[in-house]
């Protein structure tokens, strides 16, 4: 309960900032990726649950080029924002409910022809984890868009983030052995020493591998298209080169299509991006009859 709320509390209070995602270049290049991801699979009518929808960012768009959307969130306050923006672009084929990934016992099974869940909220499941993959999988007939966060990836992010307040790596060294930022040491340490910013810095998640990321998706019943570290080749360069590139429309457009081919490399698909999920996988449900892999 206690990783629940804070959970809560932490998407609560991240309604601004999410909005303002399309100002960090390599937040509006990673969206945009996904995108790219998505749209292959589209085309009106298309049931969808977009479970983690915060705000709408993919919810209201999918909604506008005609599929029947479910938009989940565990935040009443991203659903109030998302409602909002929908009304504002005069979209109604939306279906909004406050819930979490890891219990969608409201909807039967194999009930979406898609369903996506980007930007990590199965990793926010922690500890239930693999309870949210078993019922993203559950409800979906199709099509399974799933990313979370990269572990290889975010190791920087744990060392950077630990040394902020402590002279020691023993968390980094436990995230990088088994995936999980959740040290009750550091947490209660921190909430001594900072209180109104123990909430939002870093709630409770799990980092996944690629391989496990994969092995979880075939247990569920669902054969891999593809896996991508997205937004890895955005992160390796500076901030200048990413604002030229999005700043001039053909360069990006070509960028785009060349980073979906670079983060896709077998060799790379432990980094992703610093600042978002960084790990996709796209699954197509098996044939009772196909072998798993």
């Amino acid at each position: 309960m206690k990783g629940e709320t804070s959970h809560r509390l932490f998407w609560n209070g991240g309604v601004k900032r999410e909005k303002k995602r399309d100002k960090n270049w390599e937040k509006r290049i990673h969206t945009d990726l996904v995108w790219l991801e998505i749209e292959p699979f589209l085309q009106p009518g298309l049931k969808v649950l977009d479970a983690g929808g915060g705000y709408g960012r993919y919810s209201i768009p999918l909604a506008e080029r005609g599929c029947q959307v479910t938009h989940l969130d565990l935040s009443p306050r991203m659903i109030e924002e998302a409602k909002k923006l929908a009304g504002d672009r005069g979209v109604s084929s939306i279906e909004f409910q406050v819930g979490k990934v890891q219990d969608l016992s409201s909807f039967s099974d194999r009930y979406f022809d898609l369903t996506i869940s980007l930007d990590a909220p199965v990793s926010y499941a922690y500890p239930e984890q693999k309870r949210a993959l078993e019922e993203l999988g559950r409800v979906t007939k199709d099509k399974l868009i799933v990313s979370v966060v990269n572990r290889w990836g975010q190791v920087p992010v744990a060392v950077e983030t630990e040394l902020r307040f402590r002279n020691s790596l023993e968390i980094s060294r436990r995230f990088f052995r088994e995936g999980n930022w959740d040290h009750p040491s550091f947490w209660e340490n921190l909430e001594e020493k900072i209180p109104l910013l123990y909430r939002y810095i870093f709630p409770p998640l799990h980092a996944f591998t690629p391989s496990e990321i994969l092995d979880d998706l075939i247990e569920e019943g669902f054969r891999p298209l593809r896996v991508v570290a997205s937004g890895t080749l955005a992160r390796l360069l500076p901030p200048r080169t990413l604002k030229k590139i999005v700043n001039n429309p053909s360069l990006y457009k070509e960028f785009l299509e060349f980073s979906r081919e670079y983060d896709a490399l077998f060799e790379v698909l432990g980094v992703g991006a610093k600042v978002a999920s960084g790990l996709l996988v796209v699954g197509e449900r098996r044939n009772s009859n196909e072998e798993m892999v």
